[in-house]
């Protein structure tokens, strides 16, 4: 497993796990998240705030790549997946996303763009 599979590998053990404390190791400091429906959010604190909220209320959290694509360079990652989740008294299934990710010389993601 590369560096970009790996990276998406703790990424979505954190979705799954609700504990979002490392994404300042996986972001550079100016990296930027984009996703539909929201403002950009620029820099790994901003980022790692984000998620945190967007992942407060939910529980039962599983994350399944379908698909994953790295450039031959390693230095993007394209990954097809489903989230899964309870929230607000009911289940919310295999609810399909699309991520995409470029990563900086040190191996931090610089760019990430989500689908839904």
């Amino acid at each position: 497993m590369g560096h970009a599979e790996e990276v998406w590998e703790r990424l979505s053990g954190m979705l799954t796990s609700g504990d979002v404390a490392g994404i300042p190791e996986l972001y550079a400091a100016d990296a930027l998240y984009l996703e539909p429906y929201n403002p950009p959010h620029r820099g790994n604190l901003l980022i790692q705030a984000y998620l945190k909220d967007w992942l407060a209320g939910k529980e039962d959290i599983a994350v399944d790549a379908k698909r994953v694509i790295v450039s031959e360079d390693g230095v993007s990652l394209a990954v097809e997946w489903t989230i899964s989740y309870a929230a607000a008294g009911r289940r919310w299934s295999d609810l399909p996303r699309a991520s995409f990710f470029g990563f900086g010389e040190d191996g931090r993601v610089e760019y990430h763009r989500d689908y839904t």
